[in-house]
């Protein structure tokens, strides 16, 4: 295998700012992600049928999340992760999230992915925290 074909290429989710808002909840957060975004990504999953990769949806609830904190966050936990629907070259996800601030610096994020034909594609309930820069 050429070394070139095992370079992971970085996947920008975030190809305009999503919307932000606040709620009694948090901040309440959408994001419409167009899959061809991640057209290198898809190449090598399921070969003959590609589908967005589930990490990828996840690395966008991070990304969203990291907007509008205004912070980059890393991933600390996964609570639930649904992933009901492929989601395929053409379609478009939305992403809304609520983001929730916890007292020790953690974020909690719940996050639901709707196709554009209106069904629920994913279901994600995660923690993250703050990136920090070494010292």
């Amino acid at each position: 295998m050429p070394a070139s074909s095992r370079t992971a290429t970085v996947f920008d989710a975030l190809g305009h700012p999503p919307r932000t808002e606040p709620s009694a909840e948090g901040t309440r957060v959408t994001l419409r992600l167009p899959v061809t975004r991640a057209i290198p990504q898809l190449a090598g999953h399921y070969p003959g049928f590609p589908i967005l990769p589930g990490v990828l949806l996840i690395d966008s609830v991070r990304q969203a999340a990291g907007f509008a904190c205004g912070a980059e966050l890393r991933l600390c936990g996964i609570d639930r992760a649904r992933f009901a629907l492929p989601l395929l070259p053409g379609d478009e996800l939305e992403l809304s999230l609520v983001v929730t601030p916890a007292a020790d610096g953690r974020v909690a994020v719940r996050a639901r992915g709707t196709r554009s034909d209106g069904q629920t594609a994913a279901e994600l309930s995660a923690t993250l925290e703050p990136v920090v820069a070494d010292a």
